[in-house]
């Protein structure tokens, strides 16, 4: 039997990391295989769910309390003798389960990396850790001898640039079921005459959680540029998050409440890319935004922020603005696609690594060594 430990995931509702996790299951699990996870809070729900992989879900000790959860997760794999164990981390500072693998000499330790900033609500906070991420990150790597990330851009943020530059290292692009987030003319206007949108309205829209990486305030503050230079122009917000009622006051201060919209969490952002003239994603980072994929995918125009990696971008209808220009810019930038034709459309040849098949594909590769394997770190 191939046993597997996979970390970490939070209640397989929370986005990108979970959904990745929960495809990696679906790609790979087969009979005779033992795919567990660990999560720092045990989900009733997630629990559930796992049943049909016959998986078990271990609840963990936070970084708050490294010794123990150090401790948990090695006698865990003494215990249930696991020959892989696949982390999924953000920061460099989720070391600890990585070297109690390696303490208790898992053959196969791997590191695969989800982000490219840390998304922290306090400035100090975040000053501090930044910090810790610099201090970590050249440690982090001698816990495994494996390297993944969801871009080249996540690489760079988690490992030191002599693993990410190796052989060692590889991307797997977050998936994009494409047979879903396709365009489709008639649930356009189905979408917009719910949302009660006319013909003639010009709309912007933002998918993600209201927090310091999705950058909203600035978000607020270029739609009120476009507003100013077109009045017919709508923005829809859907998400939501511990920074949405500081958004909502922002709105009322720019007197922008009539035009707009806060639509809550949405499980239909396939529907909603419908009614939208231009996808917007003022990121202050991302490891690999799946969002702007599926966006693309639709055939909605993008106007993306610089510190997003430009392996986001798989049709040419995609702009990249930095955060250093003023909301007039990226203004005129979303502006310049009020005329698009959204049924002409050239998808990119790197559109194809974004397809649930070619993710399956370097999933078994992960699971089953396809791939040239590295050695020790020591």
């Amino acid at each position: 039997m191939k046993k597997i430990l996979l970390g970490f995931i939070m209640d397989g509702r929370s986005g990108g990391l979970d959904t990745y996790l929960l495809h990696f299951l679906d790609g790979v699990w087969e009979e005779g295989m033992q795919i567990d996870l660990l999560t720092n809070h045990a989900d009733p729900q997630l629990k559930q769910q796992l049943k049909r992989y016959h998986s078990r879900l271990f609840e963990i000790a936070n970084l708050k309390h490294p010794l123990t959860q150090f401790r948990q997760v090695r006698y865990l794999i003494r215990k249930e003798k696991y020959e892989m164990v696949y982390l999924n981390i953000s920061t460099s500072m989720d070391l600890i389960a990585a070297f109690a693998a390696k303490s208790a000499h898992v053959p196969r330790r791997i590191l695969h990396s989800h982000s490219g900033g840390n998304d922290c609500e306090s400035p100090l906070k975040r000053v501090v850790f930044n910090t810790l991420q610099k201090i970590c990150r050249p440690i982090l790597w001698r816990s495994a001898n494996e390297f993944y990330g969801c871009s080249c851009k996540a690489g760079y943020w988690m490992y030191p640039k002599k693993i990410v530059d190796s052989e060692n290292f590889h991307v797997i692009y977050n998936a994009v079921d494409r047979g879903k987030f396709v365009w489709r003319p008639e649930i356009r206007k189905e979408v917009r005459q719910e949302l009660e949108l006319g013909p003639e309205q010009f709309v912007v829209g933002h998918a993600g959680n209201f927090c310091y990486q999705k950058n909203h305030e600035f978000l607020i503050r270029i739609f009120k540029e476009i507003h100013r230079k077109d009045p017919n122009s709508v923005l829809l917000l859907a998400g939501h998050g511990v920074r949405m009622e500081q958004i909502r006051k922002l709105v009322k201060k720019e007197g922008l409440e009539d035009c707009v919209r806060f639509l809550g969490w949405r499980t239909d952002a396939d529907r909603l890319f419908q009614a939208m003239d231009v996808f917007l994603l003022p990121s202050n980072f991302e490891g690999l935004p799946t969002v702007g994929i599926e966006a693309q995918c639709t055939n909605l125009p993008c106007v993306i922020s610089t510190a997003v990696t430009d392996e986001t971008k798989i049709t040419e209808k995609v702009t990249f603005v930095s955060l250093k220009d003023s909301p007039e810019v990226w203004a005129d930038a979303v502006l310049a696609y009020r005329k698009n034709d959204r049924n002409q459309v050239t998808f990119y040849e790197e559109a194809k690594r974004y397809s649930l098949e070619d993710q399956k594909q370097r999933l078994k590769e992960l699971v089953y060594g396809e791939k040239e394997q590295g050695g020790e770190h020591e």
